[in-house]
């Protein structure tokens, strides 16, 4: 009886475990996201951010847009370049700049990651990932000279969203 009761009590956590675990998507927040960036520029063909080298990429704000109309905000802000962080914010509009003149030309990984918060939803983060191209400067050209980038607003390669 006592071994009975015993592999029970052992058990009964375990149960708890997997019934508290849920594949419902429906409480995740129902957000997009609109990505303002100066010094690049996204190309419609192949949706790569092409920039170069030496040129400032700076991403201005990033603004949350609800597919149902609940409020919406963002917190904490991460941004990668290969998967090595490389800023971090909390503030309104959640903007970053990165200098790009120790960057080898070639293709990078850059991804966004922030905490998202909706009224009457679990607390999530997305993830939005791009694909960056870094080019040369033409021959005799300074970075950033003669270029007059405004702002774009960029759509990820991917976005994803999960619980916290």
């Amino acid at each position: 009886m006592i071994k009975k009761t015993l592999i029970a009590l052992l058990l009964l956590p375990m149960m708890g475990f997997f019934t508290a675990c849920h594949d419902d998507d429906k409480d995740l927040p129902e957000v997009d996201f609109e990505v303002a960036i100066s010094g690049g520029e996204q190309n419609a063909d192949d949706n790569k951010i092409y920039i170069t080298q030496g040129t400032p990429l700076v991403v201005e704000s990033i603004t949350p847009i609800s597919r149902n109309g609940k409020k919406t905000t963002l917190g904490l802000t991460t941004y990668y370049i290969n998967g090595i962080p490389q800023a971090q914010t909390v503030t309104v509009p959640f903007g970053a700049e990165f200098d790009t003149s120790a960057l080898e030309p070639g293709e990078y990984a850059f991804q966004i990651k922030t905490s998202v918060y909706q009224i009457d939803k679990s607390a999530a983060f997305a993830l939005l990932s791009y694909e960056l191209v870094v080019e040369a400067p033409q021959p005799g050209e300074t970075p950033g000279e003669g270029d007059t980038p405004g702002r774009t607003v960029i759509r990820p390669d991917d976005q994803q969203i999960a619980e916290q």
